[in-house]
């Protein structure tokens, strides 16, 4: 019972210290509780910032919360520097709503905004009135409206007044970025061709916010050895072309070329927001591409909106586009005798009935077998098929597989010809184990079975040799029967 009573106490003891300090916080929040007729500054700061890395920020410069109070610029934002001339208004209660004070921020970035009642209020950038000059700042760039409730209540106690005490704000900007993307074709970012077949590339970008004080405004983009500039280089603006003197383009080399579209300061001063530039240029798949791989190309948009080009930024797409091609190897053998076959001819025919002819580095398709490419194996019975298609568009290089047809026009001497054409498929591994790692090797080439002739063919000596057996036996039983008749 003892115990009991002095556990009662010593809780009694803790609630009476509990209470008795919720009644000295209510005394010193009821001390320092603002007035019904309190006024309240706002100090605001543009800070301009070159690296956006790292944030937003929800913390002080020494890692404690946020609520209003001044910050060191260099701990905090990692400059110092500001910006004369942004001219921001504060509106009572919504962004909409009344303006109760405003004006431009001074030499050192700040404005104060004063003697301000408790309420809410929204304070927005006017880029209309602003006087921040065009290579400090982007047009139509504003800072984002920021909401305060006044009177703002300190972290560690009291509140946020006026003069030493006021209360700080940094408005944050929001700049757009001009949008880059680009497809093989007209809509996608994968497709597949013949060797030196020519694809239509495409790039298009919708310009941003502010465009007008862009001072830079250039379009790269490097092809892969794989891949060759085929000239046709075309710009539009909004579906309408676009004069050649407003931009000039540069090339360097033709197979893995970088082709480089800059335009004119006063072609950019010319753009609004959401304008869509397209450039569209051809390319091919060369003899240098890696057969069932990937062929690439990185296309970037650099812009910067000071006149020396400093700071220059960059944008590029979510995803590069690509070309692919493939191939197939073959060795001609009689499997009986394990022997290789020297001297077949062979073309090939595709799934309609085309047959291949390459020109140089060009693949293309006829319709006559006598047009055709002869592929003759070697002494050691290979031959190889370079540059065919595979898949559909749309398909990664990884993907896809298409099916062809060897057709022998010339047999081995002492050797039948096929009758049948010879099915193949090409994909992404019918050339090489693993075109992600050459050095994986080539993959085993499709065997060519042929069999030796056991029947003379025809226009043989032996041939001549049967037809004369048979007209004599033909004679023979000629006479035979008109011997018979009589």
């Amino acid at each position: 019972m003892k115990k009991f009573v002095n556990l009662l106490l010593t809780a009694l003891a803790g609630l009476s210290m509990i209470l008795s300090s919720l009644g000295s916080a209510t005394v010193l929040a009821d001390e320092n509780a603002p007035g019904a007729n309190d006024k309240y500054d706002i100090v605001l700061t543009k800070i301009k910032m070159t690296d956006l890395s790292g944030w937003p920020k929800q913390t002080g410069e020494d890692g404690s919360m946020y609520t209003g109070q001044e910050l060191d610029r260099a701990k905090y934002f990692g400059t110092t520097q500001t910006l004369q001339g942004a001219y921001f208004e504060v509106h009572k209660d919504t962004a909409a709503g009344a303006i109760v004070d405003e004006g431009l921020t001074a030499a050192d970035g700040t404005i104060t905004f004063k003697n301000l009642p408790a309420g809410k209020y929204v304070i927005t950038e006017n880029k209309a009135k602003s006087q921040i000059k065009g290579d400090e700042e982007l047009a139509n760039a504003a800072a984002v409206p920021l909401e305060i409730e006044l009177p703002v209540f300190k972290a560690e106690g009291g509140w946020y007044k006026q003069g030493e005490e006021a209360v700080h704000v940094y408005p944050k900007n929001t700049v757009d970025k001009p949008t880059i993307d680009k497809v093989v074709n007209d809509n996608d970012k994968h497709d597949t061709a013949d060797l030196g077949q020519v694809k239509t590339f495409k790039v298009t970008s919708v310009m941003p916010e502010g465009i007008k004080d862009y001072k830079l405004l250039k379009f790269e983009d490097k092809f892969s050895a794989g891949l060759t500039y085929e000239n046709n280089l075309k710009v539009t603006l909004n579906d309408a072309a676009v004069d050649a003197a407003n931009y000039t383009v540069n090339v360097t080399g033709t197979a893995g070329a970088k082709i480089t579209v800059d335009f004119a300061k006063a072609f950019i001063a010319s753009l609004n927001p959401a304008d869509k530039l397209v450039i569209t240029y051809d390319a091919s798949i060369n003899e240098a591409a890696v057969l069932g791989a990937a062929n690439p190309n990185e296309v970037k948009v650099v812009y910067a909106t000071n006149p020396d080009f400093t700071n220059e930024k960059e944008q590029e797409p979510g995803e590069n586009p690509e070309l692919h091609t493939g191939g197939k190897r073959f060795v001609k053998v009689d499997k009986k005798l394990n022997e290789k076959l020297p001297g077949a001819e062979f073309v090939v025919k595709n799934a309609a009935g085309k047959f291949l002819k390459q020109t140089g580095n060009v693949n293309t398709w006829v319709d006559s077998q006598d047009e055709a490419t002869k592929f003759t194996s070697g002494s050691d019975g290979a031959f190889e098929v370079k540059g065919l298609a595979y898949g559909t568009v749309g398909q990664a290089a990884s993907q896809g597989e298409t099916t062809y047809y060897l057709v022998e026009t010339e047999a081995p001497t002492g050797y039948a010809l096929l009758t049948q054409p010879i099915e193949f498929k090409v994909n992404s591994t019918s050339y090489q184990k693993d075109p992600t790692d050459l050095s994986a090797g080539l993959k085993d080439p499709q065997e060519v079975n042929n069999n030796k002739v056991t029947i003379p063919q025809t226009g043989g000596i032996g041939s001549v040799a049967v037809i004369a057996a048979g007209l004599l036996v033909a004679g023979l039983g000629l006479m035979l029967k008109r011997r018979i008749a009589k």
